[in-house]
């Protein structure tokens, strides 16, 4: 075997066998379901019973009732009765020591001619969430509505009738298929993932080298090997780690994808709404497997249109050319630092980009074929997470796809090259950390 061999064998053994990584590979998943469930939990446990006063001082949308002497709603249907939502009605706004002294948690204020806005005022007590906001909005929606249309010679249900909403469907004039947005959230998803596992695992290449430095290690491994063999080999020792990580995740994922199928079609879920809807449209659930309910219901037909042969196949190329790029980076920072807190300043030239190219496939989400998006699923600092977004939008031309890779790969070559001039100096200096200047002569050295 040779040298690169060993060393790429021995980052790989050494790291695959503690303790942190087999609890990390097994539990990863299901940590990662319980934080969901955690958060999905708190979220609800955080909600916030409301009573709302509607302040409606010229009338429209509510009348006076002598016989109980309060103010009622003139469209009850508009502000259901809920657990959570309690509505009150009145002509005039409370004072605010009033309000607040009073049992109610929200004081929604309709302005003077309400029909020409489109806002009113809500005074709160402590800050609503937006889903009690998006609540409130669409029952005064519904309110004003049914209000102005009977101030017209129209009655509701005739208005109803006229009223057209339409929803564009969006279909590929090359392909003939219909765009669909939650594809480019899968897209995302995968490029959290690169995101994630490339900090995470070129940080562990980092920290190896500051471990080896700092044990003089390095110094008995040198006299065998070259530094520049010492440095791939620990990027790609530490790489097929990842890829392990990444293959037994998937194999789980699969695992738990196959169980909730057969709960499925055990009749485990038949009681869920969602299942009993699919149920009426399908004439009974008795014959629907699970691959059928996927696509019979929106949001989860994604899954089931997805190339996930070829996006898998993406993934990959993505994610080892953006490791490989940033791990040599990471490699030749802790080739010139005595422990990690001299870190920190060199770190911020190489996470600046990775982080920008984060915050552009979240924006590339909505807009997958935009001038940013294009652009930066070229350039190779940023293609490792944008493109992704792209390719699961399924759009991207064969020509950009292509330039995008080779460029990315050109610059690995590249980055490696310059990484290594530097690891292979910086790997034997010890009680000083240099300045970019003195980083910048490292590239000129001859060995």
């Amino acid at each position: 075997m040779s040298k690169v061999g060993l060393i790429i064998k021995r980052e790989y053994l050494s790291r695959v066998r503690k303790r942190s990584f087999i609890i990390m590979t097994i539990l990863g998943p299901l940590l990662f379901a319980g934080l969901m469930a955690v958060a999905i939990f708190a979220v609800v446990a955080d909600s916030v019973d409301h009573k709302v006063l509607v302040v409606d001082p010229e009338g429209l949308i509510t009348r006076y009732e002598d016989g109980i002497g309060q103010y009622l709603p003139t469209c009850p249907d508009c502000f259901p009765e809920r657990d959570d939502y309690i509505y009150r009605f009145t002509d005039k706004a409370l004072a605010d020591s009033t309000f607040m002294a009073s049992d109610y948690t929200l004081m929604v204020s309709l302005l003077p001619d309400q029909y020409q806005h489109k806002k009113a005022e809500l005074y709160y007590k402590k800050v609503p969430s937006s889903i009690a906001t998006n609540v409130i909005e669409g029952d005064l929606e519904a309110a004003l509505e049914r209000a102005k249309v009977a101030e017209s010679s129209l009655d509701y249900a005739t208005y109803k009738a006229l009223k057209v909403n339409i929803q564009l469907q969006k279909f590929s004039i090359d392909k003939g298929e219909e765009y669909d947005d939650s594809k480019a959230g899968i897209g995302m998803f995968f490029a959290v993932i690169i995101f994630f596992f490339i900090f995470l695992f070129g940080a562990y290449v980092m920290r190896g080298v500051i471990e080896e430095k700092t044990n003089r290690i390095v110094e008995v491994i040198v006299s065998s090997v070259k530094p520049f063999q010492l440095m791939m080999g620990k990027i790609i020792g530490v790489g097929f780690v990842a890829i392990t990580q990444v293959v037994i995740w998937v194999a789980f994922s699969l695992i738990i994808f196959t169980i909730a199928g057969a709960l499925f079609e055990s009749g485990a879920f038949t009681d869920t709404d969602a299942m009993a809807q699919v149920m009426e449209q399908q004439g009974g659930a008795a014959n629907m497997d699970f691959e059928t309910y996927l696509s019979q219901t929106d949001g989860l037909s994604t899954i089931i249109d997805m190339n996930w042969g070829y996006l898998i196949l993406m993934f990959i190329v993505f994610f080892v050319g953006g490791y490989v790029l940033y791990s040599s980076l990471f490699a030749a920072i802790g080739a010139v630092v005595d422990n990690e807190t001299d870190t920190q300043q060199l770190m911020m030239p190489v996470m600046l980009p990775l982080f920008f190219a984060y915050f552009i496939a979240i924006m590339s989400v909505n807009n997958p074929e935009g001038v940013a998006a294009q652009v930066f699923s070229i350039i190779p600092f940023t293609s490792p997470t944008v493109m992704m977004v792209r390719v699961a939008v399924g759009n991207v031309p064969v020509w950009e796809l292509l330039l995008s890779v080779v460029l990315l790969i050109a610059t690995c070559f590249f980055m490696v090259w310059l990484a290594a001039k530097i690891y292979r100096t910086g790997i034997l200096m010890y009680g000083k950390r240099p300045t970019y200047r003195e980083l910048w002569k490292w590239l000129f050295y001859k060995t």
